[in-house]
């Protein structure tokens, strides 16, 4: 018998002992199958007989069993039949199963009465061997369970052959659950280049990619690879001076792998200034790029079944930042439809190269750089005396930004930088500290780990993946307090804090797989926890003493944020996902998976919960309402065909429809008096007018293929001006968006950008990097 069988039977034998002891306390007792990972096979072990598993590789791979594939391997039947039955009982829709011989797996994924199989190498270079072919799950399931019974023909033990022959029945009598998704229900995305970019880009890519969600929600906050997650379907071209040249059809994103790692090779030999001519393959994909000794860049793209074309004389960032660009869509698609990805090692990991890669480009071909001056000499310049002029009231025609002070943090979360008085507070993964803001300096640092942090007025609230709160005074780094809660799993960390009114100063934080807890920040002691009915993200907005939650039940709740009291909790047929918004006593939620299906906007009373309007949206909604003015507006479709549209808060009246600008793609939105300013990833800035969805201006701020893209895209309004985050900060006056001086000198991505009451601007960086720049001095004539 196969050891990797036996071994699995003789630990199944220990289950049933178990439950034939405590039959008689729980009734129906059932046998638990627990997975163990595949062993080599020895020599001395007896082999599978070749019949039975070349029909079920057949069955398995389908021509690609008899053909020229790589070499292919079982995996272990035990893991094999338990995955199937886990399967066929509902209880799992998708599972790896590695194979030990060589770098492959296998993936099998529940759809309706079928299930995909997947077989693929997992080295640096994947190779599909078959990618989704459907197979049918009770012949699969009769299949290995034959298999499984050939192998135990020669078994000596009788227990393993009693063990082996119930899991047999077991799988000839199981019962295959209703699939509640029988559908293949992919989001479909495009990005890159869509149209001729035209004569100013020579080269540039576009893609068009059919990406399904994760059909289970992660169980832990565990990083792992999964390349199955990669192989979606879709298909990649690239404009050559006009030219529209398709590339690849299929695994787009092995293709684009391919072209970063011909783009890494590139960059090591410019950076030795050496000569360089690499050629690799994906499929049928082949790109080429060549260097020659006078740093002139050839790159060849093309496939073999369109042919392929080459591309002369082209410089370092012509030839690496469009490549560079396109993964980083790519990716960012792939993760804005399943967010399970940003846990998934290979797709971070590509993240950080492309990064990394841009970043060694851009040093590479900047002309001019800035140098962190000293503080003071820079406190103490000033322009020279001017004749004495009236005091202008209006607003300076120019403005210019000057460099200030730098910083590089090591493990620098740019989301977790706060501008709390006259100093930057951050808090690291392993530590926190304070800078001035004038100067940089560090005032404070402590040491300590932490997932979380929040500010609470002039304390930090930081909570750790083991559980622990900690607070800390803002002005002297010193703990005020500690508490334990349970690790988070199931979501990332979540929490707010709330204070005010009736409320105590509270923290709410995300614990455990469904709970919230509520911790008072005067005595560290728990307050009050509420309990979910379903594991997932929570979606948690404050009114008042109330909040309101979205969890992974699909339910909103109203809880008191006083006492934890659920005061009500509103429910429909399909699932509420994203964050609620409330518009003076009225709650706005959508309905339905984002990109999904047919969503609804609902009206729901703040202190009551009855409903009072429920109105079709005519399309997938693809962002969380938002406030503008007196109006409640919601991106719906997404991509081209994508559109805003407004609705009245109180009667959900249809106000105006206009075609999205790209809040539904991850655009960030500020509402004005009489504008709704929109920052897009697409580098371009957009106005409409609140009163009728007209556009009003806009402006293109980043270049659309070499410039890269903030994590946060959010606008800031300060003194009237408007400062907007792209490839870098941008200052517009909001009545035509025209600028207000250049673009800030700092070359670090502002993917966290913070405007204090001086106009000074912190920009931080996910790299590890903070830059502060300060309005320089300025002299305007006044004619009297």
């Amino acid at each position: 018998m196969d050891l990797r069988t036996c071994a699995y039977l003789r630990f199944a034998r220990v289950v049933d002992q178990h439950e034939r002891r405590t039959e008689s306390a729980r009734g129906d007792a059932r046998m638990t199958v627990i997975q163990l990972h595949p062993r080599p096979r020895h020599d001395d072990e007896k082999a599978l007989p070749l019949a039975t598993e070349g029909s079920l590789l057949t069955l398995l791979l389908g021509a690609a069993a008899t053909g020229d594939a790589p070499l292919t391997e079982l995996p272990a039947l035990g893991d094999l039949l338990g995955a199937l039955l886990a399967m066929a009982e509902g209880t799992r829709r998708k599972s790896l199963l590695p194979i030990t011989a060589h770098p492959a797996e296998w993936a099998i994924l529940r759809r309706g009465a079928n299930v995909l199989v997947s077989y693929y190498h997992t080295d640096s270079t994947p190779d599909v061997v078959v990618l989704d072919r459907r197979v049918p799950l009770r012949a699969l399931l009769e299949a290995t369970s034959s298999a499984l019974a050939a192998r135990l023909d020669g078994e000596d033990d009788p227990w393993t052959r009693e063990l082996g022959a119930r899991l047999v029945q077991r799988a000839t009598e199981v019962v295959i659950a209703a699939d509640a998704d029988s559908g293949l229900c992919a989001t479909r995305r495009m990005g890159g280049a869509l149209e001729d970019p035209g004569e100013k880009q020579p080269l540039s890519f576009g893609f068009e990619a059919a990406i399904f969600a994760s059909p289970e929600s992660p169980r832990d906050v565990v990083a792992h690879a999964d390349v199955h997650a990669m192989l979606f379907g879709g298909a990649l071209w690239a404009w050559v001076r006009g030219r529209r040249i398709p590339l690849a059809r299929g695994p787009i994103m092995l293709a684009v792998q391919r072209m970063v790692s011909a783009v890494r090779a590139l960059i090591e030999a410019a950076e030795n200034e050496r000569t360089m001519n690499v050629r690799l393959r994906s499929g049928g994909f082949v790109i080429g790029l060549r260097r020659d000794k006078d740093g002139e860049i050839a790159l060849t793209l093309g496939s073999d079944e369109d042919g392929v074309v080459t591309i002369p004389a082209l410089d370092l960032p012509g030839a690496t930042l469009p490549i560079l660009r396109i993964a980083s869509d790519l990716v960012r698609a792939l993760v804005g439809v399943d967010r399970a990805q940003t846990r998934n090692l290979r797709i971070t990991a590509l993240r950080d190269e492309v990064r990394r890669l841009r970043r060694t480009v851009r040093a590479r071909s900047r002309t001019e750089g800035f140098v962190n001056g000293d503080p003071d000499r820079l406190r103490a310049s000033s322009p020279p005396d001017a004749p004495r002029t009236v005091a202008s009231t209006t607003s300076p025609g120019h403005l210019r930004f000057t460099p200030r002070w730098s910083a590089a943090i090591d493990g620098l979360d740019a989301a977790t930088t706060f501008l709390c008085g006259d100093r930057l507070v951050v808090a690291t993964p392993r530590r926190v500290l304070a800078l001035h803001r004038d100067d940089g300096q560090v005032i404070w640092q402590r040491e300590g780990a932490g997932a979380l942090a929040m500010l609470a007025g002039t304390a930090l609230v930081r909570l750790g993946l083991d559980g622990l709160v900690e607070l800390r005074d803002v002005g002297s780094g010193e703990a005020l307090l500690r508490t334990k809660l349970a690790p988070r799993l199931g979501g990332p960390p979540a929490g707010l804090v709330v204070s005010g009114g009736p409320i105590p100063p509270t923290a709410v934080i995300a614990e455990g797989r469904d709970r919230l807890a509520a911790v008072d920040l005067r005595t560290g002691e728990l307050r009050w926890r509420f309990s979910g009915r379903g594991a997932g993200d929570f979606q948690v907005v404050r009114s008042g003493r109330l909040l309101l939650v979205v969890a992974g039940d699909g339910a909103v709740h109203a809880i008191d944020a006083v006492n934890g009291e659920v005061a009500w909790r509103h429910t429909a047929s399909t699932r509420f996902c994203l964050r609620p918004l409330v518009c003076g006593e009225t709650v706005i939620a959508v309905t339905g998976e984002p990109g999904r299906g047919e969503g609804e906007i609902v009206g729901l009373d703040l202190y009551s919960g009855r409903e009072r309007f429920r109105r079709a949206l005519g399309g997938p909604c693809v962002s969380a309402p938002i406030a503008a003015g007196s109006l409640a507006v919601v991106a719906v479709g997404g991509g081209r065909r994508g559109s805003l549209v407004a609705f009245d808060p109180g009667t959900g009246a249809l106000r105006w429809s206009s075609p999205d600008p790209g809040l539904g793609i991850g655009g960030a939105a500020l509402a004005l008096d009489r504008a709704l300013v929109i920052n897009t990833p697409r580098g371009s800035v957009h106005a409409l007018d609140l009163a009728t969805g007209e556009a009003l201006w806009s402006r293109n701020l980043a270049h659309p293929v070499s410039d890269d893209v903030p994590r946060r895209l959010d606008p800031v309004l300060r003194g009237g001006a408007l400062f907007v985050p792209a490839a870098t900060v941008h200052v517009l006056r909001t009545a035509d968006g025209s600028s207000i001086g250049g673009a800030l000198p700092c070359d670090l991505v502002p993917d966290v950008m913070h405007v204090d009451e001086r106009g000074w601007v912190f920009v931080a960086e996910e790299s590890g990097h903070l830059a502060a720049l300060a309005p320089a001095p300025h002299l305007t004539l006044l004619r009297t």
